[in-house]
């Protein structure tokens, strides 16, 4: 099996003791991509600097989570300048997330505008983060003109919404949800979404599957979630893990490997 990791914290403190482990576990269960996700941009310059240290292998996005807009947003320019970085193949993570209120949603709409249009100069696509916030996030891309396309990873939601970010040109990235009890909206869905538009991803360390619960996530437990989704889609999970890699390869990497 060949996977790729569409959304992975590699970059945080829970994997400073044992990241070269963590890697070659992701080796031995065959993820042989990872893309690391900053969050702001201490966190966007450790993934350049892990993309950096395993080319072909780690590559980067870089952005500040709404979660910290408000007291990171003056770092932006700085992560514009990264994301001309040898291995920066998207910008983000961003979006909103009205779940937490750690920033006015006012304040975080114009933060996603900021990484939609650093994605449309750079011509990288965008990851979108949206908790209980999918129809706000929904009406900003909408606004937007250009857009230079992207991922709402985490998916977890409804066919209805999957096909609102499916028209204006997202890919959906699952996660453990689709392992988990539950989820029913979410698992009716998942055999809706085109194959060529679909992309699987751990969120590590967090989101860990179903018989993970309440340990740290990494990236070689993605194959349980590869194996849910392939039986929701009435196919292998080898089969599913090619396809995924592929989309995950056409939209971060079109014109080949960056290191």
């Amino acid at each position: 099996m060949d996977a790729f990791d569409a959304h992975a914290h590699l970059n945080l403190p829970d994997f400073a003791d044992d990241l070269p482990q963590v890697l070659e576990r992701a080796r031995e269960a065959g993820v042989g991509s990872m893309l690391c996700v900053g969050l702001d941009l201490p966190t966007s310059r450790r993934a350049v600097e892990l993309a950096r240290l395993h080319p072909g292998t780690v590559f980067a996005a870089v952005g500040i989570h709404p979660n910290h807009w408000g007291e990171s947003s003056a770092d932006m320019d700085a992560v514009a300048n990264l994301a001309c970085e040898p291995g920066v193949v998207a910008v983000g993570e961003t979006g909103l997330d009205f779940h937490h209120d750690h920033t006015p949603h006012q304040c975080q709409a114009e933060g996603l505008r900021e990484h939609l249009r650093l994605g449309r100069s750079v011509g990288q696509p965008v990851i979108i983060h949206a908790r209980r916030s999918d129809d706000a996030v929904l009406r900003v891309l909408q606004a937007e003109a250009g857009l230079s396309g992207g991922v709402r990873h985490c998916f977890d939601r409804p066919a209805p919404v999957a096909e609102r970010f499916l028209a204006l040109g997202f890919h959906i990235s699952l996660a453990a949800a689709v392992t988990r009890r539950g989820y029913k909206r979410l698992k009716a869905a998942v055999g809706g979404i085109p194959a060529d538009r679909l992309l699987v991803e751990t969120d590590c360390p967090y989101q860990s599957p179903a018989s993970r619960a309440g340990q740290r996530n990494e990236p070689a437990f993605i194959r349980e979630t590869i194996e849910a989704a392939a039986r929701l889609r009435r196919t292998t999970p080898r089969e599913l893990a090619a396809q995924t890699t592929a989309n995950a390869r056409t939209l971060f990497l079109p014109k080949g490997p960056q290191g």
